[in-house]
C-alpha cells in the first residue's frame, strides 16, 4: 500500500473527529501522562487494519508502544485481547475512536470475505468498485487479507463495458443490443490497442455468446438465469478459453448453485458496501508510574 496516501487518510479521520481540540479530555486532563490500555476483539472474526490502528496513533505521538498477540488475516473468537498498547492518556483518548473506526469497518470486510471465500471453493470472489469514498485502497487490502481478490481498482486500469455504456450507444447510434455490443468492443480494442484486458456485462447466452465471439477476455453475467450460465459453461467448453465471472445479488445459497459450473471468478459489492462491523474496544488498565 501507499503509506503516504495511508496517512494522509488517517490524518483526514483525526482532523474529522478533533478539528480544534477535544474539549472533554483538555477539560479533564490538563497535564499529560502515560496509561497501558488493552484492545479487545468483542465480536470475533477476521483482524485486518493493525498497522492503521497503529499509525493512527503514532500520528498524534511517537511515544506509543504496541504489543500485539496477533496479525492481519489471523481469525479470533469474541472477547480476545488482542494485544496491549502504551502512550499518552490526551493522545490515546483523541485517537482512539478513530483508530477503532478503520479497524472495525476493515475487520468486517475481511471477515465477510474469508465466509464467502470458504465457501466458494475453487471458484474466486472479487471486490468491487462499490467502496466508501476515499476509502478503497484500504478496504481492497482488507478483501485480500480475508482471502478474496481485487476487481480493477478504477476506471483507469481495465475495461468494463457495463449495461449502461450499451444503452448509451444503443440510443446515440440507433442499434439493437447486440450489434451494440459488437460496436463497443470493437471500438475499446482499437482505443486499448491490447494494452488492457476487456472484461463485458452481459445479461443471457445470448450476448455472452456474441461477446465471446468478438475475443473479449472476461464476461460477466450480472442478474443472469442459472440455466443462460449453465448453458454458456457447457458452450465455453468447445471454444477458446475465456474467463467467466458472475455477479448481482450473490449470496451464500447463490454461491452453492454456481459452484456445480464451470466458473472463474465472482464479483460480490456487498463485501465492500455493507458488511457487518467486526466490534473493537479500547480499555484502559492503569497508569504507568515510571512514564508519570
Amino acid at each position: 500500500m501507499d503509506w503516504n496516501l495511508i496517512d494522509k487518510i488517517i490524518k483526514d479521520a483525526l482532523k474529522e473527529d478533533i478539528e480544534t481540540g477535544d474539549i472533554t479530555t483538555d477539560g479533564i486532563f490538563p497535564n499529560n501522562f502515560f496509561v497501558s490500555s488493552v484492545l479487545i476483539c468483542k465480536s470475533g472474526g477476521v483482524i485486518c487494519g493493525l498497522e492503521i490502528f497503529k499509525r493512527t496513533f503514532l500520528l498524534l505521538s511517537p511515544s506509543f508502544k504496541f504489543y500485539f498477540k496477533y496479525k492481519d488475516g489471523d481469525y479470533v473468537k469474541k472477547n480476545t485481547i488482542i494485544g496491549e498498547i502504551e502512550g499518552p492518556v490526551k493522545e490515546l483518548l483523541k485517537g482512539e475512536r478513530t483508530s477503532l473506526n478503520f479497524l472495525q469497518r476493515l475487520s468486517g470486510i475481511a471477515t465477510e470475505t474469508r465466509r464467502l471465500v470458504k465457501e466458494s471453493g475453487k471458484i474466486k470472489i472479487y471486490d468491487t468498485r462499490k467502496t466508501t469514498p476515499n476509502l478503497r485502497t484500504l478496504e481492497k487490502y482488507a478483501v485480500k487479507t480475508g482471502g478474496g481478490e481485487n476487481h480493477r481498482f478504477g476506471l483507469f486500469d481495465m475495461v468494463l463495458i457495463k449495461d449502461n455504456h450499451i444503452k448509451a450507444l444503443i440510443e446515440k447510434e440507433n442499434l439493437d443490443k447486440l450489434t451494440a455490443i459488437k460496436m463497443a468492443i470493437k471500438k475499446v480494442k482499437q482505443y486499448t490497442k491490447g494494452n488492457y484486458k476487456i472484461e463485458i456485462e452481459v445479461e443471457n447466452f445470448k450476448e455472452a455468446t456474441i461477446a465471446y465471439e468478438q475475443g473479449v477476455d472476461i464476461i460477466m453475467f450480472d442478474n443472469a438465469k442459472i440455466s443462460d450460465i449453465k448453458r454458456f459453461c457447457q458452450f465455453k467448453k468447445r471454444k477458446r478459453d475465456c474467463e467467466i465471472e458472475v455477479s448481482g445479488n450473490i449470496d451464500l445459497k447463490k454461491i452453492k448453485k454456481l459452484k456445480k459450473f464451470d466458473i472463474d471468478r465472482i464479483s460480490i459489492g456487498s463485501i465492500t458496501h455493507s458488511p457487518k462491523a467486526v466490534d473493537f474496544s479500547l480499555k484502559i488498565k492503569n497508569l504507568i508510574k515510571s512514564q508519570v
